[in-house]
């Protein structure tokens, strides 16, 4: 049914999935360099002052979001079939743990060392999005699974 908790998990996925496209994942800057590096879901750009030296494109993260944040819609609408709605949420988990496994790559191996290596920046808004995303995927995961279990003993009592 639709008023289950987990369709509000499911719905706070798609927003916070959604929210890693918009807003900034991580940033660093330097006050005495006068240069500033962003992570966004679409580039890793290297500013100084206003002219920006370097953009890495990082596309990718955009994608995989936008995709689990179809995929968790798409979830909602299945709640008579929980076992579809189980395997598109383990699909969903994947997809967000390769977001956060690819947006710890950009940080730690291409955005930190650009300069002032003692210095790592700080995870934005998007970021944290992308984790309250996972963690709400594994909680509605395990809501979906203790109704199949519910419907499953129902079963076996008839």
């Amino acid at each position: 049914m639709l008023q289950r908790i987990q369709t509000l998990l499911l719905a706070i996925v798609t927003i916070a999935m959604l929210a890693v496209t918009a807003l900034p994942i991580w940033e660093k800057s330097s006050a005495s360099l006068n240069q500033k590096v962003t992570l966004t879901s679409f580039a890793l750009e290297n500013c100084k002052g206003t002219v920006c030296i370097s953009s890495n494109t990082t596309i990718i993260i955009a994608i995989l979001a936008v995709i689990s944040a179809v995929i968790a819609a798409f979830s909602i609408t299945q709640y008579k079939k929980r076992m579809l709605q189980m395997t598109l949420g383990l699909v969903n988990s994947i997809l967000i743990a390769i977001v956060l496994g690819y947006t710890f790559y950009q940080v730690f191996k291409v955005g930190i060392p650009m300069f002032e290596p003692e210095n790592q920046g700080s995870y934005g808004a998007g970021f944290i999005a992308a984790v309250i995303a996972m963690l709400c995927n594994m909680i509605a995961n395990r809501f979906i699974r203790r109704d199949e279990m519910l419907v499953k003993s129902a079963d076996r009592m008839r």
